[in-house]
């Protein structure tokens, strides 16, 4: 059951997110039985991926990755992989049978229901945040991950290729199934920011609601569904099955008002079906209204003003695209945990700015402050917000030194003069002092600068350094570079050049810098 509005917070926009006043009638909410066998589900949805990493370790090669984000390989590199697959059927059977591999099938969506168990264990049932901008967010996402490219194709064919979908070749078996997952430093930090952080601070199904760019192509397809969760004349609005939906959908609501759930955040998990009293609920055919609106989505339940609603779209999105997207911490933040660390970024932002011009202020479960004044927490609450924003700035500081230090490498010129070559020296170098960790990209332009300028000892080095750092060189000229000092007959690498030549020849055969460097190394490296 939901916890009381605290009567000491007069402000009724104080409260980040609202506090919902709906409360089941009746008798106690019995438990849900479909709670159970989903939960089976998922577990043995992740003993599948188990196996299937399994075999990969055994036998060096296996099916390639089973997961929808690998459709942007297919996009921008034409290769027909297992993710594209099944991300074209599962939109498909999303068009009939609604938003259900989302609650039936999601590893993250696993993740985000432990934590929401795990946060009720320990007393805390976390209230969703309603925004009316940033659950556009997986829209946007799934824009920058599936179309943008094909719009900057069409825009700019010639600097923008893209292969046709005639040219797109068949690619089921991969060599390294891991090559497109977080490496060991991001991957648990994924997880503990899309699930754990996520939930707690922005409701269940946090990311889902506010991140997920797969959500939004189900939630498209889930409003033309024609088998939805519908309402038979037993029902006694009782509202049992609002309160166990973990999806925050209005279910007591939308059927009294449409006869059928309408939210395309619905993920047919079918608890709402289970703890019905009167089992007037069922999973049926029912005609779609696509553009109707989800009763969590009127403007009555809004957690922000306009005002606030738009500065928390625009801090997110660049918090996510200009702050936190590829950054790098030991290892390069990817794209759906930049998204989710950016929607953090920007309600910590509104919370800091309420804590310090509101009255009262709540936040989830605590009240942080009441007549003017701090709580224990909300001093707490207040340090660990302007420490997140600090770190953000600076993260954004190294991010745009890190650009600008590799722009100015890559505008130079054969000849160019050795002041200019000192400036961009002194720019990758100004970018490293602000970095957590060097980033090897910057080490990278910066060993090329020292060669440049002569200093082969120092430019070595360097692109050692890079190359240590993530087992690779991003530019090709970096590849050249340390596969020619490696190919000295004093060093006499010649497997590290022999690797980093083919390195470049697999994405460029024709690179005539490579091919001589190849031919020159001959047989000497066997």
């Amino acid at each position: 059951m939901l916890a009381p509005l605290v009567s000491s917070v007069t402000d009724p926009r104080a409260a980040l997110p609202r506090l919902d006043r709906h409360r089941p009638k009746g008798p106690p909410v019995r438990p849900s039985r479909s709670g159970r066998r989903r939960a089976f589900v998922l577990i043995g949805v992740h003993v599948l991926i188990g196996l299937h990493f399994l075999h990969w370790g055994l036998t060096g090669s296996s099916v390639t990755p089973v997961e929808p984000s690998e459709s942007m390989q297919t996009v921008e590199l034409g290769r027909l992989n297992a993710g594209f697959l099944l991300f074209v059927a599962l939109i498909a059977s999303t068009l009939v049978f609604g938003r259900w591999f989302c609650g039936w099938g999601c590893h993250i969506v696993a993740l985000q229901d432990l934590s929401a168990w795990l946060l009720r264990r320990v007393g805390l049932k976390p209230r969703p945040l309603r925004s009316r901008l940033l659950v556009l967010a997986p829209f946007a996402v799934a824009y920058a991950m599936f179309l943008h490219p094909i719009v900057l194709h069409w825009w700019d064919p010639v600097g923008k290729p893209l292969p046709a979908p005639s040219e797109w070749q068949l690619k089921l078996v991969t060599d390294d199934l891991w090559v497109t997952f977080p490496g060991w430093i991001m991957a648990p930090i994924t997880l503990l920011v899309v699930g754990g952080l996520i939930v707690w601070w922005l409701g269940a199904k946090g990311f889902c609601t506010h991140g997920c760019p797969y959500g939004a192509f189900f939630a498209l397809a889930d409003r033309v569904a024609p088998l939805r969760i519908v309402v038979s004349d037993a029902c006694e609005h009782c509202g049992h099955c609002t309160s166990v939906c973990s999806s925050n959908v209005r279910v007591h609501e939308e059927v009294a008002k449409y006869g059928h759930v309408v939210d395309p955040g619905c993920m047919k998990c079918l608890d709402c079906v289970s703890v019905c009293p009167k089992d007037a609920l069922s999973y049926g055919p029912a005609r779609p209204q696509p553009f109707a609106v989800s009763q969590q989505r009127i403007a009555a339940r809004a957690d922000f003003s306009w005002g606030e609603e738009i500065a928390v779209a625009l801090l997110a999105f660049v918090a996510t695209q200009f702050t936190f997207r590829g950054a790098w911490f030991g290892e390069g933040v990817p794209l759906l945990l930049a998204v989710g660390l950016g929607v953090i970024t920007a309600v910590f932002a509104l919370l800091g700015w309420r804590l310090l011009r509101r009255p009262d202020v709540e936040f989830q479960h605590t009240v942080l402050k009441r007549g003017r004044r701090f709580t224990s927490a909300g001093f707490a609450a207040l340090g660990l917000v302007l420490l997140w924003l600090a770190f953000s700035a600076h993260t954004f500081a190294a991010q745009r030194l890190r650009e600008s230090a590799i722009d100015g490498v890559r505008q130079l010129r054969g000849g160019a003069s050795p002041a200019q070559l000192e400036q961009a020296l002194a720019g990758t170098d100004r970018a490293l002092s602000w970095d957590l960790v060097d980033d090897p990209r910057v080490q990278e332009m910066r060993g090329l600068v020292l060669r440049g300028l002569g200093r082969h000892a120092d430019a070595e080095r360097a692109l050692l350094g890079a190359l240590a750092a993530r087992d690779r060189l991003d530019y090709v000229e970096a590849n050249l570079a340390l596969a020619a000092y490696a190919m000295d007959p004093q060093r006499a690498r010649w497997q590290q050049a022999r690797a980093l030549l083919e390195a470049v020849l697999a994405n460029d055969p024709q690179n005539e810098i490579a091919l001589r460097l190849h031919e020159r190394l001959g047989e000497r490296g066997r």
